[in-house]
């Protein structure tokens, strides 16, 4: 196991600032979505050859269901983009929300379908254009479900992997448990249950703060990512709460010992 953070935690103005901070206090490795993704690809490989830091994932636009199909197709030519600087930085791969928002943002076309039936139906169909790149790339493509609150299309595991079924095993799936917490009856159940279409994860208590610091027990889950044969990030991301170089000390250090206990 490997512990990641976020972009937009990691203190630093650039991003050899940024890998040197997260070198300093021990963590592995960085997940990309924000800034850093705007430098050449030539610079960023340079940078991370230079460090012990590893690009752990790169995210990408959470547009494929968007109304525009212009949006749409940019959204998946950025996705096509990011799947080969994932390969070439050896990152898992890119990480992708299906939708935000608690309603579909498509038309209604009752009798014919409803705005969550087209909706999924684009998605799959976007999908499955977006499959041949992350073959190529050697990198999937993996969904993030997100609580009921932020999203609707995908709010479980079990609906992430529907989706990678209906595609094929260049789509997968992330685990977070602050979302799990929330939408999962049985979290390590669920785990168990999507095994090993699960290629990332994400960690933040139950009132997503750092772990350590709510009331979620990781321990249950940690044991059953260990049984699917996870081995790979944990990424942090969080709010945090107290001076936050200590906070994220301790709370590596918490994951460290809850991921050897499980």
């Amino acid at each position: 196991m490997k512990l990641a953070i976020r972009e937009g935690m990691v203190p630093g103005q650039t991003l050899p600032e940024q890998l040197a901070w997260l070198e300093r206090l021990g963590l592995d490795a960085i997940e990309l979505h924000s800034g850093a993704l705007d430098l050449p690809p030539n610079e960023l490989r340079a940078i991370f050859a230079a460090s012990p830091i590893e690009a752990a994932a790169l995210e990408g636009r959470p547009v494929l269901v968007h109304p525009d199909p212009k949006e749409r197709a940019a959204g998946k030519e950025l996705t096509r983009e990011r799947l080969h600087l994932a390969a070439e930085l050896g990152a898992v791969g890119v990480l992708l929300v299906p939708q935000f928002g608690r309603q579909p943002a498509l038309p209604d076309l009752s009798p014919l379908k409803t705005a969550a039936e087209l909706e999924r139906e684009i998605f799959v169909r976007q999908l499955q254009e977006l499959a041949p790149a992350a073959a190529a790339a050697g990198r999937p493509l993996f969904l993030e479900p997100l609580n009921r609150y932020e999203a609707y299309l995908v709010n479980r595991l079990e609906q992430g992997t529907a989706f990678a079924d209906q595609v094929g095993t260049d789509i997968r799936i992330m685990a977070d448990f602050f979302h799990m917490n929330i939408e999962e009856a049985d979290i390590a159940a669920s785990i168990r249950a999507a095994g090993q279409q699960i290629v990332y994860v994400h960690v933040a208590d139950s009132n997503r703060l750092q772990p350590g610091r709510g009331h979620l027990d990781f321990r249950p889950g940690f044991a059953a990512l260990k049984e699917t044969g996870y081995d790979g990030y944990l990424g942090i991301e969080c709010r945090v709460a107290g001076p936050f170089d200590e906070a994220i000390r301790e709370s590596a250090a918490l994951l460290r010992d809850l991921w050897s206990a499980a």
